[in-house]
């Protein structure tokens, strides 16, 4: 098991995928999987001197710093003797920093940003200032119903292409949902659905 110090180039530029488990050099218990079809953090520790796995999230999914972050929150606790039962509980952000992130992870050309912003802004503007997790709740369902139903067809397919992808994006990286029906959440009415 190399040890390396475990950066955003070195994910990007290493070749490794071969499964191999890399141990950063700043964090001790820190690490990487490196497979040919994802790149995984972990923390591979002993808590009480027992082993003690916990996968923290993907790259690049999750950011490095981030991970790093997550990771230090989970060896406190494993240096203190506490195996932590569950991982430690993120800051959610709001349906407005989502898709600012979005955006910007998915690479989305300007011109398409300004028009999701305008989209959530002109009909999720209620929804911007609140937390992702009310993505799930029952009175967002509703209103993606009545948003599909009032609209035109063009604006629907935009809306629910970007409401999905939203959904599905939080979910890989905050793994908030395990449902996803054309961005309606459950129960879904749509079509579709």
């Amino acid at each position: 098991m190399p040890i390396v110090l475990i950066s955003e180039s070195l994910l990007r530029r290493s070749t490794v995928m071969d499964g191999r488990l890399l141990r950063d050099r700043v964090l001790c218990g820190f690490c990487v999987r490196m497979n040919a079809r994802r790149r995984t953090f972990k923390v591979a520790t002993s808590v009480a001197g027992q082993q003690f796995r916990l996968t923290l999230g993907y790259w690049p999914l999750m950011s490095v710093e981030e991970a790093r972050s997550r990771a230090l929150e989970v060896l406190r606790e494993c240096r203190a003797g506490r195996r932590p039962a569950k991982p430690v509980a993120m800051v959610l952000p709001t349906l407005r920093e989502a898709l600012q992130v979005y955006c910007t992870t998915k690479g989305i050309k300007a011109s398409s940003q300004k028009r999701y912003d305008s989209i959530f802004r002109t009909h999720f503007g209620d929804w911007l200032d609140g937390s992702v997790v009310d993505l799930g709740s029952q009175g967002f369902a509703e209103h993606c119903h009545a948003f599909a139903k009032t609209r035109g067809s063009a604006l629907v397919e935009v809306g629910r292409g970007i409401v999905s992808a939203l959904i599905k994006y939080v979910n890989a990286v905050h793994g908030l949902f395990t449902w996803v029906c054309n961005g309606c959440p459950p129960p879904c009415n749509c079509e579709s659905g």
